[in-house]
């Protein structure tokens, strides 16, 4: 009887179609999910259990859908539009470790399908994959990470179609370690390539150099000195062409029992290369802080400032402060409730003329999401969510309100 329960358990969580992530794409923002995780000099992927091996591979296939309900797909601040949104990602990673070494590659498609007739040029198929080569010696490593991706933002309130590109980095660092002492290089190439030619003036390259020192202070938590020169180049769009320069200072690691933190902070120049284009001067940074405050909850705390390419009217970049807060909270074995919290502030480097008015775009953006997650079992997860957002600019064009409903099944085997 119970392996007839499981079995009917299997077959109804087969055909959920759930969400696979918060708030990011309620901006419309060119961003992928790093597979890294990155501490200190160390890169890598983080280490799972293999239940599938061919020889010396390890291989982790993994499987997300989704369905959701949206109640304003493109961001609209009036007259909004509703859907239901499927989402299937089949995908997978396949580990080669040797000694103290490894060579990772892994794989993503994923298919978004809109179910209104009316929104079927928005339906769109992604492909993300990325390779590692991480060798480790006594005192010193080469890691060498490279991430490909096909794919297209939602239509949001800056774009009314979808904006298919490729987007390409190739980072290799070398590190060498001497007593407590860690001294690391790093070459970081970054391509994006829009596929339209009505968007290739939004097409660049950024080539970055970047030189760390860590320090470990004690046995799981480094100091760090970081400087960055970076040179970004717009094929198509000359006067977006600048160099930018960062000093940044820092810890990593467990700064008190139970509390994990990462602090980078210092000053960031941007100069363009047409001197009339608003440049930036100002400081930067970002802090993130993990606390375990009891066995059953988790504390997740985080802000930054940073200056953002943008992709509004004729303006260089816009400054953007985040602040983030969210917790999870073990309910039992298999249950899991979790908030997340976080404010955009978004401020534009220059005055900007749209619907007869001239001046500095400003927004603010709320996001919620509050749910419940339930480990079914140890390589397969169900999420049911809700989600908020609000963004209120001084140009009403770009104000919205959206509201999300989804359900969530996650296969990581």
């Amino acid at each position: 009887m119970a392996h007839i329960k499981s079995q009917k358990a299997l077959f109804f969580i087969t055909c959920v179609i759930c969400l696979v992530s918060f708030s990011e794409s309620l901006f419309a923002e060119y961003k992928i999910t790093d597979a890294m995780q990155q501490f200190g000099e160390k890169r890598f992927l983080a280490p799972k259990p293999a239940r599938l091996r061919l020889g010396p591979l390890r291989v982790h296939p993994t499987f997300r859908s989704q369905v959701e309900y949206d109640s304003n797909i493109f961001l609209e601040n009036h007259d909004s539009r509703e859907d239901v949104i499927f989402d299937i990602v089949p995908g997978g990673i396949i580990e080669i470790p040797f000694d103290t070494h490894q060579i990772t590659v892994g794989y993503e498609a994923d298919r978004e399908i809109f179910s209104k007739a009316r929104h079927a040029d928005q339906t769109e198929w992604n492909q993300y994959f990325f390779s590692l080569i991480d060798l480790r010696f006594p005192n010193w490593y080469v890691n060498v990470l490279e991430k490909f991706a096909a794919t297209s933002s939602r239509a949001g309130t800056t774009f009314t179609t979808r904006i298919p590109r490729y987007d390409q980095t190739v980072n290799p660092k070398i590190g060498y370690r001497w007593g407590r002492t860690t001294l690391e290089a790093g070459y970081n190439c970054f391509l994006r390539q829009f596929r339209r030619s009505t968007d290739d003036q939004r097409t660049f390259n950024l080539n970055e150099w970047s030189g760390v020192v860590y320090y470990d202070l004690f046995a799981r938590l480094k100091l760090l000195l970081e400087d960055k020169i970076s040179r970004i180049e717009y094929p198509d769009n000359f006067q977006r062409n600048g160099r930018f320069n960062s000093l940044l200072v820092g810890f990593e690691g467990e700064l008190w029992p139970r509390l994990i933190t990462r602090l980078r902070t210092g000053w960031e120049y941007r100069k363009y290369d047409e001197t009339f284009k608003e440049g930036f001067n100002s400081w930067v940074g970002v802090f993130d802080a993990q606390y375990q405050w009891r066995e059953r909850t988790k504390i997740r705390f985080s802000m930054e400032r940073a200056p953002i390419e943008a992709t509004f009217g004729n303006v260089n970049y816009f400054t953007r402060h985040i602040f983030r807060l969210g917790f999870d909270y073990l309910m039992g074995f298999r249950w899991t409730y979790f908030q997340d919290h976080k404010v955009y502030l978004d401020h534009y480097a220059e005055r900007t003329t749209l619907n007869a008015e001239t001046k500095f775009r400003h927004d603010t953006t709320l996001a919620i999401a509050t749910g419940f997650r339930y480990r079914l079992l140890e390589w397969m997860s169900l999420e049911l969510a809700y989600e908020f957002a609000r963004r209120g600019s001084n140009y009403t064009t770009f104000s919205y309100t959206d509201n999300r409903v989804s359900l969530m099944t996650t296969v990581d085997y």
